[in-house]
């Protein structure tokens, strides 16, 4: 009983999060008005590139503490999931509390991209809502590829002995070591 509270909580608090990421715009990853590539495709002037800056430079430690807040209590979760016996008040509370530290973050971030947009023309915006998809793809591209080069190009457990183990009288194959951490993840 207690495995079913531990799967229908961790599918609840993964469900959760999806509808407001999903009607997010997507903005190109990371400092996209520095970029000269997204600079010339929306023309955007200095005087704009360092108003977005200077959004950008005034939310950043907020977001660091709000995520820090979502992973804290995504830890707390885990630990109440983990846990021998599981007590659905607190798993339930532990999930809310996740679910409203998440609310802040994503809402942090809706309001800072409102605040970009009161910057850009609306041509400007209209092109990056253009382009969204674009970008997701970009985006999830190089998520998948980081992912594979923390993971030393090939999944733990995915390589194989070329025959059974101890057949050749030598040890089993062990998957490639992992690189290390991206200090910037």
């Amino acid at each position: 009983m207690s495995r079913m509270w531990t799967l229908a909580a961790l599918f609840a608090a993964a469900v959760a999060g999806l509808p407001a990421a999903a009607q997010m715009v997507e903005m190109p990853a990371g400092k996209w008005w520095k970029r000269p590539a997204v600079v010339e495709s929306l023309k955007l002037s200095a005087e704009q590139q360092e108003r977005l800056d200077e959004v950008f430079s005034k939310n950043r430690r907020a977001f660091v503490d709000l995520k820090a807040d979502v992973d804290r209590r995504t830890i707390d979760l885990e630990d109440l999931l983990a846990a021998r016996d599981v007590d659905p008040k607190r798993v339930g509370a532990a999930s809310e509390a996740l679910e409203q530290a998440r609310g802040r973050l994503g809402k942090a971030r809706t309001m800072m991209v409102v605040e970009m947009r009161g910057i850009l023309t609306a041509e400007q915006w209209t092109q990056i809502v253009d382009r969204r998809d674009q970008w997701r793809s970009e985006r999830e591209k190089e998520m998948r590829k980081r992912y594979a080069d923390q993971r030393g190009g090939s999944r733990p457990g995915r390589a194989r002995p070329s025959g059974p183990a101890g057949a050749t009288g030598g040890p089993p194959v062990e998957p490639p070591a992992r690189p290390p951490e991206d200090p910037e993840l």
